[in-house]
């Protein structure tokens, strides 16, 4: 006979309410069999009386010897099975079946094993989320780029909350055993109908975050592997938003005549495509010409000129401009003999230049698109605004979704 499997509606450790779902189960004609970590499996059978009662496993009893199994059968008890690691559940089909136990200050006993390792399980998960909630504020707080690390740690704000998702679990898991302890060791018996109705749709709502988070977690660098990818630029067919070092070097200009390539990618013109949730696009880009002589007023120049480009195409478009700010900033922070311009270009809402001798950086963003690139040459940025505009929007033409993925090649 084919098993039915349904999700518990309660935790395992609000006790009466499990025990009266699996006797309303019976009277439907479901039997339990078995019990997963998250389903437990039922037998259909003809429905009549039966009622079940939870029983704490001890260290010294793992499993019902053959004495404790006759002993409970005298008494009207059939052993189903182990819930968990940490309960016993029994069966009774009799009317008149005897209280597994009769005195509840000596029941309340039963249950200081289970209650000692809730309370451990609670205080770790807790600290946890403390420790990594901590550590995300603090690194937001004393960076000086939050949104840069906010954005290249995404996973961290949704390992927090998972976090503190199942430390909350884990502390009304023991306070709800702990409540029922104390109740016992007061002489009070145990109630065996609870309402496990009234709390169906929140216990349901939070397992279904958790679990999502956690498959969400464990998914995500499986995700970064498949789809991150670094190649020659030549080698890409995809729209790179950047401008080519030839058009900003203009005729002089020469690649090296030898490249160097390092596992299997030009180290000298090569871009490389990573997605996240919050970056679902995110390009680097780097050249790099032959050594070049340039003729100043006091002599002749060596110079190597280089291209890095950094573009951004962001899940919240509300990001873009804190970003662009940030990096802006940042680059006159670490320069600060470079004189910002800020531009006017009809193909971008902000866009920014920031030079210094023989080191040019361009700042620029518009809609959920944000890059910064730094050039160290003598050929000018600025005059390949509209070049970078239409470079925008070939790249957004290249996907009609926010989380679409450019084609590994």
């Amino acid at each position: 006979m084919r098993n039915v499997y349904k999700l518990p509606p309660c935790s395992i450790y609000d006790v009466a309410a499990m025990e009266a779902w699996l006797t309303d189960l019976a009277a439907d004609g479901l039997y339990l069999n078995h019990a997963g970590s998250s389903l437990f499996a039922f037998s259909r059978q003809t429905a009549s009386y039966s009622c079940y009662r939870l029983e704490p496993v001890t260290d010294l009893c793992k499993e019902p010897t053959p004495d404790m199994q006759e002993d409970y059968d005298n008494a009207g008890w059939s052993f189903v099975c182990v819930l968990q690691k940490t309960f016993f559940v029994w069966r009774s089909i009799r009317l008149d079946a005897d209280e597994l136990h009769s005195d509840p200050v000596i029941h309340s006993i039963a249950y200081e094993q289970i209650i000692s390792r809730l309370r451990k399980n609670a205080v770790c998960t807790a600290a946890l989320a403390l420790v990594l909630l901590s550590m995300f504020v603090c690194g937001l707080l004393l960076s000086p780029r939050p949104v840069t690390i906010f954005l290249a740690n995404a996973s961290m704000p949704l390992l927090v909350i998972f976090q503190l998702m199942s430390s909350i679990r884990a502390l009304q898991q023991f306070l709800r055993l702990n409540r029922l302890k104390r109740s016992l060791a007061d002489g009070v018996p145990a109630l065996h109908q609870g309402d496990y109705k009234k709390g169906l749709l929140l216990h349901r709502t939070a397992g279904f975050c958790i679990g999502l988070l956690a498959l969400f977690l464990i998914l995500m660098p499986l995700c970064l592997f498949a789809k991150n990818w670094k190649k020659s630029v030549p080698d890409v067919t995809v729209c790179l938003p950047y401008v080519p070092l030839p058009q900003l070097e203009g005729e002089d200009f020469s690649w090296h005549k030898v490249p160097y390539i390092q596992n299997g990618v030009d180290a000298c013109n090569n871009a490389e495509y990573a997605w996240s949730p919050l970056v679902p696009v995110h390009y680097e880009i780097y050249q790099q010409g032959e050594v070049q002589s340039v003729w100043h007023s006091n002599g002749t120049v060596a110079t190597v000129p280089s291209a890095y480009t950094e573009y951004f195409r962001l899940s919240l478009p509300c990001l873009a401009l804190p970003l662009y700010e940030e990096q802006l900033k940042n680059a006159v922070r670490l320069d600060a003999g470079a004189v910002v311009t800020e531009l006017s270009h009809p193909g971008f809402d902000r866009i920014a230049l920031a030079c210094s001798q023989g080191f040019t950086q361009l700042f620029a963003c518009r809609g959920r698109q944000v890059i910064q690139i730094k050039y160290w040459g003598y050929g000018r940025l600025s005059d390949h605004l509209d070049l970078l505009a239409d470079a925008f929007v070939r790249e957004m033409e290249h996907s009609l979704f926010v989380f679409t993925y450019p084609v590994s090649q």
